[in-house]
């Protein structure tokens, strides 16, 4: 559990690193099933894929539901209970990804709130996101950049991004970062396989193209208070990304 400290500093800051929270043991038998669960078939596996335009993985989804390493994470009680500390409440797995840039292929990701996608999947902004490092993050293999206290502008208008990449992506307006964003709020997320970050559903971020021979990835949990389930809405976006299983993490 998280002391009054660290506590006050994620409040303030919209985001928390823990320097390694997982030891090596735990974080290499994450990666030794990282290879199969890249390789997969998504009609096999039930799992979903996403893809660069050069046809490198972007993202896997659902792994938590399929790799037994992954599932014991999502439950791991340095991760799951700093979660449930934050948003008060008993919580399921809203979704969860492997996040990949490969060795100069992974594009960007252009800044963004998280909740700028989730608004429309008929929810309130009692999300938050867990980032664990599988591999080494740097400056030049495209870390995460952060927005320090982003978190209390609340939602920003966003815009539909189908060009940047293979992945469409949901953006913040240029007119607001020029606003809003200064120089000094930017934090780039460097760390060690291990680390795990912690951060809300409204805070700005996004990341670089990966310039280096160093590959990057990490696995992101997102959790949802179990109050907060999604409403119904138009067009829902598929289980894959806004999970329909409901069960409380435990």
């Amino acid at each position: 559990m998280w002391s009054t400290q660290q506590l006050n500093e994620y409040q303030e800051n919209g985001f928390l690193l823990m320097k390694g929270l997982l030891s090596p043991r735990e974080t290499g038998a994450l990666n030794e099933q990282v290879p199969a669960l890249l390789n997969g078939n998504d009609e096999e596996d039930g799992m979903h894929r996403a893809r660069e335009k050069s046809g490198a993985i972007r993202s896997v989804f659902l792994a938590h539901r399929h790799s037994p390493a992954f599932k014991e994470l999502a439950r791991h009680p340095k991760i799951l209970g700093p979660v449930q500390q934050i948003l008060k409440n008993d919580v399921y797995i809203w979704h969860s990804k492997i996040n990949v840039k490969d060795a100069f292929e992974g594009a960007v990701w252009l800044w963004h709130q998280d909740y700028g996608y989730w608004i429309k999947d008929g929810v309130g902004p009692r999300l938050l996101s867990v980032m664990v490092f599988l591999d080494p993050s740097t400056l030049n293999n495209g870390c995460l950049m952060l927005a320090s206290g982003s978190h209390r502008w609340g939602n920003l208008p966003h815009y539909s991004d189908t060009v940047t990449t293979g992945y469409n992506q949901w953006c913040v307006e240029i007119d607001s970062l020029k606003k809003m964003l200064r120089e000094e709020m930017i934090h780039p997320i460097t760390g060690n396989p291990g680390d795990v970050l912690f951060f809300d559903s409204n805070l700005l971020h996004g990341s670089g193209h990966n310039m280096s021979p160093l590959p990057r990835k990490s696995m992101i949990l997102v959790y949802n208070d179990v109050d907060n389930k999604p409403r119904a809405v138009e067009s829902p976006r598929p289980d894959w990304v806004v999970s329909r299983q409901y069960d409380v993490v435990k």
